[in-house]
């Protein structure tokens, strides 16, 4: 009798556990879970077709994350489309009230105690017309549906990938940060690339400490990515944002999407210095002085730092702005009349007019997110990818601002501010 058991993948493990537990306590039961069953490289949706054609019940493992998963809802849909029962396993402090339509429809259970555990096997076993076996042991099982989080470790993940069209595949890599930190630069964290799309959907995104993540050139994050990332801050993340001239909407991402949980919106503009002119400054390096933002642990001491193809940011209230445009540069875009949307991405011709906005001095291009949208952990984003300006080496700011970051990232400080 087989059984299909829905989850996401952030809940590997707990799944693995319950497809273990029940398969011994019902002799003959196969418990199918898509993170154990479908190997690297299958047809994935047609395994779970399959999967659901076969099920005689669907187990939905339902924690505050998954419920807000279209996957999970789909899955629990197919099977009630088949008129198979359905039955939300509520955990992680998620209570059968909490549960959202459609799923509320559904007799759930809570797996808080021995005896819920115990009732639940001799329900299940009811639907499969199987018998619980005389050795199980309910208490056992609550043990094991008790995973213990990864601990958090020092290490800092980054996706700098603004010269792909896509993930990282490979020895693809163009924009290396780690390569190109000067051999100055010490601190206790360790930086590793994230090269996929699918390691941000895995359990073990909960062992890093910190994320880097500039949004690929020309390619969207998934929905659940978003949503995984959001809760992975908000279960005590810390998470740095960088961003590129004219946003979004220029270079066919969707960072935004992902900022816009913690409160920080990402403009379609490019800031310069004066001299600039009306042409575009791409590439132009920008002084910002620390003078012209609130103050901050990141810029405590520092004068100024140098980027290049700065957008400018917004953050709401609550948040902290700790670098501004300032009084000797300009904030540039594309002159109304020149810009063409095709298929929802901003063009304009590389010599086309650019309107400048004398009186931008104030707006900001590195911030912090308030701390009530965070949960436990923290968001800041920086409005470019290219932390280190044009010169490899970096200016001593520079240098300054980056290892404080990372120490921040890798849970190293804790950057105390007035609020």
């Amino acid at each position: 009798m087989r059984v299909f058991l829905s989850h996401i993948s952030e809940e590997a493990r707990e799944a693995k556990a319950l497809k273990r537990c029940l398969e011994g306590a019902l002799p003959g039961a196969r418990i199918f879970a898509s993170s154990v069953d479908i190997h690297p490289g299958s047809a994935w949706l047609k395994h779970i077709n399959s999967a659901l054609a076969d099920a005689k019940a669907v187990l939905t493992l339902c924690s505050p994350n998954s419920i807000r998963r279209p996957w999970v809802n789909f899955e629990s849909g197919g099977g009630w489309s088949r008129g198979l029962p359905v039955i939300p396993i509520c955990h992680k402090g998620l209570g059968k009230d909490d549960l959202p339509d459609p799923l509320h429809i559904f007799q759930a259970v809570e797996l808080n105690s021995a005896e819920a555990c115990r009732q639940f096997v001799v329900r299940l076993g009811l639907t499969l017309e199987i018998t619980p076996a005389g050795e199980f042991d309910p208490n056992v099982m609550l043990v094991e549906l008790k995973i213990t989080a990864p601990e958090r470790s020092r290490r800092v993940g980054i996706v700098l990938c603004h010269r792909q069209d896509e993930w990282e595949e490979g020895e693809r890599s163009v924009f290396r940060l780690g390569d190109r930190l000067p051999t100055s630069l010490k601190g206790n964290w360790e930086i590793a690339e994230l090269r996929k799309e699918q390691e941000f959907l895995s359990p073990d995104l909960h062992q890093w400490a910190g994320l880097v993540l500039a949004n690929p050139w020309r390619a969207r994050m998934k929905p659940e990515t978003i949503l995984a990332i959001a809760e992975w801050v908000r279960s005590g993340g810390r998470l740095l944002l960088l961003g590129f001239e004219l946003g979004d909407r220029h270079h066919d991402g969707n960072l935004s999407e992902l900022s816009h949980h913690f409160g920080i919106d990402p403009a379609a503009d490019i800031v310069g210095p004066k001299a600039s002119g009306n042409e575009k400054p791409y590439g132009d390096e920008v002084t910002f002085k620390t003078a012209d933002a609130d103050p901050h642990p990141f810029t405590t001491d520092l004068t100024a730092v140098q980027f290049v193809n700065v957008q400018t940011v917004r953050v709401d209230p609550g948040g902290h702005e700790w670098l501004r445009v300032g009084d000797k540069n300009k904030v540039y875009r594309p002159a109304s009349g020149s810009v063409q949307y095709r298929d929802g991405t901003l063009t304009s011709p590389r010599r086309s007019t650019w309107e400048v906005n004398e009186q931008a001095s104030w707006l900001p291009v590195a911030v912090e997110a308030p701390n009530g949208l965070c949960g436990a952990g923290q968001v800041h984003m920086i409005g470019t990818w290219d932390v280190l300006g044009r010169d490899t080496q970096g200016g001593r700011d520079n240098l300054v601002l980056l290892t404080r970051i990372l120490d921040w990232l890798s849970g190293e400080v804790q950057p105390e501010r007035d609020s």
